[in-house]
């Protein structure tokens, strides 16, 4: 199937931002916060430089990307959190303090999910209308809380290479193989070191090669405190910038690329109550 990008384009990249800083190690540990503060000031590179460093790297290449942060994150760092809304980039949720729906029941998804689009749009002016759900850690029990919250996408799930509908909702999916994650984490005591700057790109390169060839997505997420490291960052930015000057690939934000499907977007829907359906039923 032939899916009709933006601008008529052949495929689409969309390079988002997963800002969480120490708000999942946070979380993690609220019952018993260790000692040590290796991981936390680890985590607080990105808040502190590694945010900066990815705006920067943007500028430089015209590219508007989506922001996806968690409101803890927003209220303990308005100045950074405000710089990437002044430089034209689409904030979006991505729970208080990067709690994963699973654990939270349905009143508690909602009033985290709502004291965060507070707090963004006291610093912004414009309230959120994408979610991420925080690891990508999804229940059925999510897409009812966005409509009733006013949001008109999510970004988690990942059964299709093209948008489509879930519930109504307008899903942009993701991809474990173009997340710095399971790359570039490492906290000390893992079993194996980060993977190379070279590694990455050149993968990352040929999940974009394909998505062109095939006419689909590739969604790129990166962390500030992984990729906001100088030498990631200009490996990005080499990545990146045959992909912007390229008039075959659009580069929208997750937001833009959600409407322009509600418009022009066509074909595959998934009902509600078939998203969680065992697969022998």
């Amino acid at each position: 199937m032939t899916y009709p990008w933006p601008g008529g384009a052949r495929a689409a990249v969309c390079f988002t931002l997963d800002f969480d800083g120490e708000s999942p190690h946070l979380w993690r540990t609220r019952e018993n916060p260790p000692a040590s503060v290796g991981e936390l000031e680890q985590r607080r590179y990105g808040p502190r430089r590694g945010i900066h460093n990815l705006l920067s790297m943007m500028d430089n290449l015209h590219l508007r990307a989506t922001v996806f942060v968690p409101g803890w994150i927003a209220d303990r760092y308005p100045e950074q959190v405000a710089a990437v809304h002044a430089r034209g980039h689409e904030l979006a949720l991505h729970g208080w303090c990067h709690e994963a729906p699973t654990g939270l029941t349905r009143d508690e998804l909602r009033r985290t999910l709502n004291r965060a689009a507070d707090t963004l749009t006291a610093i912004t002016g414009e309230r959120p209308v994408g979610y991420r759900s925080p690891s990508w850690d999804m229940t059925t029990d999510v897409f009812p809380v966005l409509h009733e919250l006013g949001l008109t996408y999510d970004s988690s799930l990942m059964g299709e290479d093209r948008p489509y509908l879930v519930d109504d909702l307008v899903e942009v999916p993701v991809d474990w193989a173009t997340d710095d994650a399971p790359y570039y984490r490492y906290v000390g005591g893992d079993p194996r070191p980060p993977t190379t700057t070279p590694e990455v790109l050149s993968g990352w390169a040929a999940e974009i090669a394909a998505a062109k060839k095939l006419g689909s997505l590739c969604m790129i997420t990166v962390h500030p405190w992984l990729s906001g490291r100088p030498a990631r960052v200009a490996a990005l930015e080499a990545l990146l910038a045959p992909v912007v000057a390229d008039d075959g690939l659009a580069t929208p934000t997750t937001g833009v690329l959600a409407a322009h499907h509600r418009e022009h977007g066509a074909g595959y829907e998934v009902p509600l109550e078939e998203l969680g359906r065992p697969g022998h039923d």
